[in-house]
């Protein structure tokens, strides 16, 4: 049995024509065929952080405003919630710039902190999970992610998005307990499973390329996605921007648990894009090291490393960083944040939650020419 995706090209944000791109591919996939009168609908946005639309880092509010409209045409209660990265995110700072008060306003939709909307605990495997009230109450959830790259896990979209159903400080926590990348992406899966989505409409008209998923730079994709097989729509959206879908640890380990199909069992309706051989995805690729022998591995990685570092010129010395990290590996400094590298993990939370584009990576030699190396291929 396949799994249906629907694509429908759309260059910009023009509110009449994303909500027509939304309501034809909602069509194309029966995707409201479980949704009852009176329902209970969740919008799960990516809303990392209080960033601008233009920035390219959350949902574009345009994407969860025409689906909330559609969703009350079918007269149902609809919610916009989430649980933005770093657990001291100031909220109402995060829904003014996201734009999402203002669809709650004119809407008259619920905003749902998932930091205080209190959590069940799911023991799953060898882990107890706290997952956000909403999310398990709720009748329906339509996952609202963004296509964006990620330092750590490549890709983050689909999948990755319902990580958000996880308040407050565990989300780093899992960061600091379980480093690698297929570490990580195990316990981004484990989420996944036990909050599935009904519906995953995807944000690709600005998506994110580079070192993601608050400092890369905005890329023209110029399309939105959907599909009842969450999956299956992280799988096919790699493949498309020239990536083999299973070196993404996420999908990899989300196929293997039989949670959603691969690329030979997706059927696409609509317009199929042209495959993107340009696409930039992360520098860091130390994922390469965990298919290495772990003796050759801890050698090598004497000599090649890549690690975050701050930019002065950049940093403002807010703090995030220093709140943010799990390991206690950046205390605050006079001008900016001091690292320990002792305690780093690479777990790149202070880039990922950085208001202020000031991280970057800094390479040793051997890793610089591996990249390049790398990048003729």
């Amino acid at each position: 049995m396949t799994s249906l995706i629907a694509v429908k090209k759309c260059t910009s944000y023009d509110p009449s024509r994303v909500i027509e791109a939304i309501r034809e591919c909602i069509n194309n996939i029966s995707g409201f065929d479980d949704l009852e009168k009176g329902d209970n609908v969740l919008l799960k946005p990516n809303l990392l952080m209080g960033a601008s639309p233009e920035e390219g880092i959350t949902t574009h509010p345009t994407i969860v405003e025409a689906t909330a409209r559609i969703l009350l045409e079918k007269n149902v209660k609809v919610m916009i919630g989430d649980s933005p990265g770093s657990p001291y995110t100031n909220l109402e700072n995060l829904w003014e710039k996201t734009g999402m008060k203002s669809i709650s306003k004119k809407l008259g939709i619920k905003l749902l902190n998932f930091e205080s909307t209190g959590s069940y605990i799911k023991n799953f495997k060898s882990e107890k999970y706290p997952i956000a009230k909403p999310i398990l109450e709720c009748d329906f959830i339509i996952n609202l992610p963004k296509i964006k790259t990620h330092n750590l896990t490549i890709l983050t979209c689909a999948i990755k998005n319902m990580y958000g159903a996880i308040p407050g400080a565990r989300k780093t926590d899992y960061h600091r307990r379980y480093p690698s990348p297929s570490e990580f992406s195990e316990r981004i899966v484990d989420i996944y499973e036990l909050t599935q989505p009904n519906l995953t409409i995807v944000d690709g008209i600005i998506g994110m390329e580079g070192n993601g998923p608050s400092g890369g730079n905005p890329r023209k994709l110029g399309i939105i996605l959907a599909s009842n097989d969450t999956v299956a729509l992280d799988v096919y959206i790699s493949h498309i921007l020239g990536m083999d879908p299973y070196m993404i640890p996420s999908n990899r380990i989300a196929i293997e648990r039989g949670l959603g199909k691969g690329l030979g069992n997706i059927k696409v309706i609509g317009d199929e894009p042209t495959l993107i051989d340009d696409f930039k995805w992360p520098s860091n690729i130390y994922h390469a090291l965990e298919f290495l022998p772990l003796r050759l591995a801890k050698t090598l990685l004497r000599f090649w490393w890549s690690r975050p570092a701050i930019d002065d010129r950049n940093c403002k010395n807010c703090g995030v960083c220093v709140e943010a990290c799990p390991t206690g590996a950046l205390t605050q400094g006079m001008s900016s944040p001091v690292f320990d590298y002792e305690k780093c993990v690479n777990c790149l939370c202070c880039m990922e939650l950085c208001p202020h584009h000031a991280f970057y990576h800094e390479k040793s030699f051997l890793y610089k020419l591996t990249s390049r190396l790398s990048n003729r291929r």
